[in-house]
């Protein structure tokens, strides 16, 4: 999937991105040093731009480079926020930011950031050594750097994990949250609580809605123990209300 024949030859800065309606895009590096966004065509999409009796057999030259490089991090680090970036999406849009599964909106270190952005967010440097393997090639496994950037993201909680897997427990403990889960096969709902010490539990079930801000009284079998946005989550299974 090629972008347009005025910017073959150029480097690409990033991995393609989607935006509106599903299009696809990428940043270049044009010849006057500049960063520019560019489509990023399917093949459907560019044989219809250039038919086939127009367009060279040659493939387009591309730079390869270090994916160090690629990913914004020629200076070592990248620039991501701790913060509800998603009432920001607009503004991200607009300014020269990229986005990346693994830590969402960023800007790369070899560019100057805006000079202000929004007050409720808060910039953090996120090193290449943190996220890289050891010899500094590769990103290591995708949960892993989720892990390390949740710890910079997130506040940590207070909770604890509790028992042991297998271990039946009887808790008191309040509902904070219920969050509705769609798919294939029906809808579930995740339960939320959280006991006197602060520690958390989950309990996700097809067979009953709870009502929320409510305390429990209840029994359940320990399926997991898991962190989540750097809180310690004790997942239930198997739950029955006393």
């Amino acid at each position: 999937m090629p972008v347009a024949k005025s910017y073959q030859g150029l480097e690409i800065l990033c991995e393609p991105y989607t935006l509106d309606k599903g299009r696809q895009y990428v940043k270049v590096r044009t010849k006057s040093g500049a960063s520019k966004q560019v489509r990023w065509y399917t093949d459907k999409e560019y044989a219809k731009l250039y038919p086939a009796e127009t367009r060279s057999t040659e493939p387009p030259t591309q730079v390869i480079r270090p994916l160090k490089e690629v990913l914004g991090f020629k200076e070592g680090y990248i620039t991501i926020f701790k913060g509800d970036t998603y009432n920001y999406l607009e503004w991200f849009r607009r300014s020269t930011a990229r986005f990346a599964r693994y830590w969402g909106w960023y800007f790369i270190s070899d560019e100057p950031m805006p000079a202000e952005y929004p007050y409720e967010l808060e910039p953090i440097q996120l090193r290449w050594e943190d996220v890289s393997n050891a010899d500094g090639t590769a990103l290591k496994g995708e949960d892993e750097v989720k892990r390390i950037v949740d710890s910079l993201i997130y506040d940590p909680g207070d909770g604890e994990f509790v028992g042991e897997i297998g271990e039946r427990l009887e808790l008191y403990a309040y509902l904070y949250a219920v969050y509705v889960l769609d798919s294939n096969y029906g809808t579930s709902w995740l339960h939320c609580f959280r006991d006197d010490l602060g520690n958390e539990y989950t309990w996700t079930t097809s067979s009953k809605r709870l009502e929320d801000d409510k305390e429990y009284h209840f029994k359940g079998t320990i399926k997991e123990h898991k962190v989540y946005r750097n809180r310690k989550q004790n997942v239930l299974t198997r739950c029955t209300i006393l």
